[in-house]
């Protein structure tokens, strides 16, 4: 049986930081279980070339990731599929499918979706299709009846020992090269990404990790992990490594028979990861830095205590200000996410923030993100009980909204650039203030988003 896979496709095609590590890893399933695997990159590839893809490969099985941000694209690319191969089994899988797979079957042919973490069930669908198998029997599915109506299977248990996954199957891309992708800014090319661990041990107000992958933290073994990393070396080239999860210094322990391990095994390479503010003492920062650490983004949001506490990110304006400070103490270079029009934002608010950058002095900032309402997150859930949205809002054409239940979206753009400003003022120079303008260009003209690897930041 072949088995063909595509990541998010998009209607904007250009460089991305990193290869769409999930459907790697399914591909990594189907190829281990001895399916003929195809991985397409729909970040990098127009629909009509996905077409062409899937004729001349002509799988059996094709799988589509569906994010709440791509779904358009993906109502569009499954509609070009069913004119090609109509017969094709199509599943779907990703966060938006696994919230409302209702409006998967309403608006494609899709006979299943997968909910959830999917390489288990990924495998059983692979398996009973190429068996004859009964699919109800398969956890964690939706499945179109012949009637139209929906069938839920049980739901899936989450896998307990992420070491049984196997390592992602790159080999699946064609042409595959890890140079074809920008990686992390301050880390050699070519960067592998790699997510060590699964879910999150906070709950913030506009993050919907939690609904995806629960309210618990599982992570991969440290030998595991290090295999991994020297696979990543030695069999793909690369010269760096980011952790893509959502807190890697979680476990303190396991972060630091990591680092040991690097300096064991001899691997020249330098690395980056995300962290919470609380989560990485003065002494482990220490350690990874000795360990090839150069790079650590946070979490800051917010400069106000007030709306810190309103998004419930369980950290202060002092425990931000510690963790730059140790960061920075160490050699690691500490980078701040950055949102604005969270409840209760104003002028007032948005000072804060600009003191406080002023003060903890980041290597750079990734944005400021006006605040959009995510499905799965306790923001959104609040937007739904007050009716400022509905569900049925993603069976229509448009993007993912902002939270403007206070502000206007100019409003929310003023206060956004009063931040960017205010922070390229407080950095002083010209330069600063002319990367603000340039990456506002930027952000207007997405198509030139590769663009932004030119750009200075406005904090160096």
């Amino acid at each position: 049986m072949k088995v063909a896979l595509i990541s998010h496709p998009d209607k904007i095609h250009q460089k991305p930081d990193f290869p769409p590590i999930g459907i790697a890893y399914l591909g990594a399933i189907a190829h281990k279980n001895g399916f003929e695997t195809l991985l397409i990159d729909g970040g990098q590839t127009a629909v009509p070339d996905i077409i062409e893809e899937l004729k001349r490969f002509s799988p059996d099985f094709i799988g589509v990731t569906c994010w709440t941000i791509n779904r358009e694209t993906v109502w569009e690319l499954c509609a070009k599929i069913k004119l090609v191969a109509p017969d094709t089994f199509l599943a779907l899988g990703g966060s938006h499918a696994s919230l409302f797979p209702q409006h998967v079957f309403a608006k494609t042919h899709a006979a299943a979706v997968a909910v959830g973490e999917g390489e288990e069930t990924f495998r059983e669908l692979l398996e009973a299709l190429a068996g004859n198998g009964d699919l109800k029997k398969v956890n964690g599915l939706v499945l179109r009846n012949a009637d139209g109506s929906v069938f839920f299977t049980e739901k899936r248990q989450r896998i307990q020992d992420l070491d049984s996954i196997p390592f992602p199957y790159y080999e699946g891309f064609k042409g595959f090269d890890l140079n074809n992708y920008l990686g992390f800014p301050s880390l050699p090319r070519p960067t592998a990404p790699i997510i060590s661990s699964r879910g999150c041990v906070f709950d913030c107000s506009y993050c919907s990790s939690v609904s995806f992958w629960g309210n618990c933290w599982r992570g991969r073994s440290a030998e595991n992990i290090l295999a991994e990393i020297e696979w990543l070396v030695k069999e793909m080239g690369a010269r760096s490594i980011y952790f893509f999860d959502d807190n890697f210094t979680v476990k303190k322990e396991r972060v630091i028979e990591v680092c040991e391990g690097i300096k064991r095994l001899g691997l020249d390479i330098k690395w980056a990861c995300c962290s919470h503010v609380r989560l990485a003492s003065p002494e482990l920062l220490q350690k990874m830095h000795e360990c090839g650490c150069v790079g650590i983004d946070y979490g800051v949001e917010s400069g106000s205590n007030k709306i810190l506490h309103q998004i419930n990110k369980k950290q202060t304006r002092a425990d931000i200000e510690k963790a730059f400070d140790a960061a920075h103490a160490a050699g690691i270079n500490p980078r701040a996410y950055l949102m604005v029009g969270n409840t209760g934002e104003t002028c007032e608010t948005i000072d804060e923030t600009i003191d406080l950058i002023g003060r903890i002095n980041p290597k750079s900032s990734i944005g400021a993100q006006i605040v959009w309402l995510l499905p799965g997150t306790k923001d959104y859930q609040t937007a739904v009980a007050n009716n400022y949205l509905t569900d049925e809002y993603w069976l229509n054409t448009g993007g993912v909204p902002y939270n403007l239940q206070e502000h206007s979206l100019k409003e929310l753009s003023k206060l956004r650039e009063r931040l960017m400003r205010g922070i390229a003022k407080k950095k002083g120079g010209l330069i600063p203030l002319l990367a603000f303008y340039m990456k506002k260009f930027y952000y207007r003209f997405p198509k030139l988003a590769v663009l932004r690897s030119y750009i200075p930041d406005i904090f160096k």
